[in-house]
């Protein structure tokens, strides 16, 4: 029941402030955005004590030049395109899940760039004071080229039609299965998708290939033969296959093709053949 005093009108009680913050849109917005922030922060600071920090903190905080794509760097530069590729995708998997919040698309798009690039800058951080690591400021621009690279997908549709950032993965010889950390393993490739070029759209055949260009570094573990490749490849386009024969050629359409559509702009499926060179 309200409460009265005199002189003095009711005031509400619980249940109708409870009742009137229910009816506030804003305010359950920024709790449901609040949650995703956190929820991705509690994530990724439970990978890092688990896999990264397991050898604790010294206090100190301490930098290192790792370089970037050389052989005489420690991975070659696969762990570069790794941070840029995490990040990207990051913002490619925050976006729609800030919309189902209920934001909207161009607010998503803001949201997950600054989540990204707030958590894994916090990560290099982090790593400034562990004692295994330091901080390298080559991860922490490759953060936010990644970042930046989602952002821009997403707000264009039209390149987002035509171009991809993937990942492929195949253990390296000796590595049991851990993607994020076998760089040897790690392929990454941009990809271009006919049916993204209106020219190429209507050849009946050719609109359902895509070109790719890639990268990747292999032997830099102790005692490997050291190698740095370039990749040129030619695939099969899964997205617009699936619309074609399931969804009467429509893309995007549904909340299914919308999340399968996703998983094969992100990950590079065995379904293209390669032609390399050894750079070194």
């Amino acid at each position: 029941m309200p409460v009265t005093t005199p002189g003095n009108p009711a005031r509400p009680g619980i249940a109708e402030l409870a009742d009137r913050r229910a009816r506030d849109p804003a305010r359950q917005l920024a709790l449901r955005n609040t949650a995703i922030v956190a929820g991705g922060t509690a994530v990724v600071g439970a990978y890092g004590l688990a896999r990264w920090w397991q050898d604790g903190f010294d206090g100190r905080f301490k930098t290192t030049n790792e370089g970037w794509f050389s052989q005489d760097t420690d991975y070659g530069g696969a762990d570069k395109l790794g941070h840029a590729y995490i990040n990207y995708a990051n913002v490619r998997l925050l976006t729609p899940l800030f919309q189902t919040a209920g934001n909207s698309h161009q607010a998503s798009v803001r949201l997950a760039g600054l989540t990204t690039v707030g958590i894994f800058t916090a990560v290099e951080v982090v790593d400034g004071y562990s004692r295994k690591y330091r901080f390298s400021p080559q991860d922490a621009l490759m953060n936010v080229a990644g970042a930046a690279f989602g952002v821009l997908m997403e707000s264009r549709q039209d390149l987002d039609d035509k171009f991809d950032f993937r990942f492929a993965y195949r253990p390296s010889p000796g590595s049991g299965f851990e993607p994020f950390g076998d760089y040897s393993g790690q392929r990454y490739l941009m990809v271009a998708k006919a049916d993204g070029f209106d020219a190429l759209r209507r050849i009946p055949v050719l609109r359902y290939l895509e070109f790719s260009v890639g990268y990747q570094a292999r032997g830099f573990e102790p005692g490997g033969e050291r190698r740095r490749d370039i990749y040129l490849g030619v695939g099969l386009n899964l997205s617009r296959l699936l619309a074609d024969s399931a969804y009467g050629g429509q893309m995007h359409s549904t909340p299914v093709q919308r999340a399968t559509d996703r998983m094969f702009d992100l990950l590079q499926f065995p379904t293209a053949v390669y032609a390399n060179k050894r750079l070194d």
